[in-house]
């Protein structure tokens, strides 16, 4: 009964995954199977996945946040040091502002509101939701809001406020160089595909030390911090796109299996609160660009995309449409995305046993 529950689930996902992606939307592995589970759910209520896909899940995402840091930006961080700590500052002081504020306005619990207002990607922070007995489809719901903000308004706000700007960017003399010296394991393993299911037996194991240990949000944070590890120091590491995909595929599904009727029964609640978070990031964008570039942390254009509270990818696509600064850019948002996962949970478990 439960394998053809599973079948069923992750069928529709994949229906959900190929509409998704022939209307265009931005994550349609994640955004269409969500949708297509979840709304099937509410009506249906049959939607099952077991626990190994969720670890699975997890396990690949974080493999796949640390893979986007390789040595270079560790070496490079130091230039960026005042600028990311003021970001994240910024960004840590609008969550729980924002978090307890929605939290009085709309009744729900603190954890969910919370992690609504982190951000961080709509599929780690569902995921991190789900791990913290949190509202997923809520944190979804509102997750999704702020990435369409960010996709559809922000390349327009930026474009706006840098149109009189001159070229001149604040010279943090990156570094470049990214070689790895060559070591053993390397030379063990050494094809593409060797590689490929090295970085996902190796990111599985420690994914499920990571659930094992009770460690909120372990099972993504355990092997992201393994694969930065290994990708800094060896060449053996590597995730391919399509397992990003069948990553967000299964995300979408296992937050669509936590969206009922009772989450849309929120939904007149949610409105305003979803403009007043979405209002916060504009505030922040603002205030953040004009700090860097009065005290040349960074010119206007990168510190506003850096800010912009979408995917690193996302915002260096677009950032490269409007010829700004991609690699100050990528490594602020991807540094961004490994601090939400790592760092932010804990803050909120310590805060809502502190204050709820």
């Amino acid at each position: 009964m439960e394998i053809g529950m599973i079948l069923i689930t992750l069928s529709v996902a994949s229906i959900g995954w190929y509409f998704a992606d022939k209307l265009k939307l931005s994550a349609p592995a994640m955004l269409g199977s969500m949708i297509a589970v979840g709304v099937t759910n509410i009506f249906l209520d049959y939607a099952y996945l077991p626990t190994s896909i969720k670890i699975f899940t997890q396990a690949i995402s974080g493999a796949f946040i640390g893979m986007q840091i390789a040595k270079k930006d560790i070496m490079n961080f130091r230039y960026l040091v005042k600028p990311f700590i003021f970001l994240i500052a910024l960004l840590t002081i609008n969550t729980f502002v924002m978090g307890i504020l929605i939290n009085k306005i709309c009744g729900l619990d603190l954890t969910t509101t919370l992690l609504s207002c982190v951000a961080g990607g709509v599929t780690d922070i569902s995921l991190i939701a789900m791990d913290m007995n949190a509202d997923a489809g809520t944190v979804a719901l509102m997750q999704t809001s702020r990435l369409v903000f960010v996709l559809l308004f922000f390349s327009t706000w930026i474009k706006f406020m840098t149109k009189n700007k001159s070229e001149t960017v604040v010279d943090l003399r990156m570094q470049q160089n990214n070689v790895v010296n060559q070591t053993v394991i390397d030379r063990l393993i050494k094809t593409k595909f060797q590689r490929i299911i090295f970085t996902i037996i190796t990111s599985f194991a420690m994914g499920y030390v990571g659930y094992i240990s009770k460690i909120p949000a372990a099972t993504m944070v355990f092997p992201m911090f393994l694969i930065v590890f290994l990708n800094c120091t060896t060449c053996i590491c590597f995730v391919p796109t399509q397992a990003k995909n069948i990553a967000q595929l299964l995300a979408g599904a296992l937050v669509g299996t936590s969206i009922c009727s009772s989450t849309f029964s929120n939904l007149n609640k949610t409105l305003i609160p979803i403009v007043l978070l979405l209002i916060s990031y504009w505030f922040i964008n603002l205030i953040y660009g004009i700090v860097c570039e009065k005290y040349k942390l960074l010119d206007l254009k990168s510190a506003m995309f850096a800010s912009a509270p979408g995917g690193a990818t996302d915002m260096a696509l677009i950032a490269a449409d409007l010829n700004a600064d991609l690699t100050k850019i990528a490594l602020i948002q991807v540094l961004r995305a490994a601090y939400v996962v790592a760092v932010m949970p804990f803050l909120i478990i310590i805060f809502v046993k502190l204050f709820s």
